[in-house]
């Protein structure tokens, strides 16, 4: 799930409270893709600490404010925020699922991504080429309706190519 990737990642560089977490959320964007309320959040965190992915560390208490509990990653945590990258990649559904693993390629391994990226692209291929042959038998039987749905589906598929062809590039060139 992305959001446990965005929590391992965001750990993997410090220790945070959920509140953080939520804001560095916000702040990246990740809101656009996947909502989350204070529930969703604190329920990843427990699913986390449960599996021994990460651990707490500190509670803040203040006088007149809840309290704060700062948490930080585990070695398992690591290896599973490496694992839940690569799944994402096997489970490709869309560009947008693989925004939370995109903020931490520098957490998995350079050339099981390329391998994957490029699994994902060869499947993003044989998919367009199977909808434009099947498009192609009975396009003349279809009102115009249907012609403006097919044209966003094949410019949104050239789209997600074109920008996992730049992700492969991107991960090739060791950026981050």
């Amino acid at each position: 799930m992305s959001l446990q990737i965005f929590i391992l990642g965001i750990l993997c560089e410090g220790n945070h409270h959920p509140y953080d977490i939520k804001k560095m959320f916000k702040k990246n964007n990740m809101e656009d893709v996947h909502k989350i309320s204070d529930g969703t959040l604190y329920y990843n965190f427990d699913v986390l600490l449960k599996k021994g992915c990460i651990e707490k560390l500190e509670v803040i208490r203040d006088d007149n404010r809840p309290e704060k509990t700062t948490y930080g990653i585990t070695p398992k945590g690591r290896e599973f925020l490496e694992q839940e990258i690569y799944a994402s990649f096997r489970n490709f559904t869309g560009v947008e699922s693989l925004y939370s693993p995109t903020l931490f390629l520098k957490h998995a391994d350079k050339n099981k991504l390329v391998f994957l990226i490029e699994e994902v692209m060869d499947k993003l291929r044989n998919r367009t080429e199977q909808q434009n042959q099947e498009w192609d038998a009975f396009k003349d039987k279809t009102p115009p309706s249907v012609h403006l749905i097919q044209e966003y589906v094949q410019s949104r598929m050239k789209l997600e190519s074109e920008w996992l062809e730049k992700l492969l590039a991107f991960v090739k060139n060791g950026s981050e």
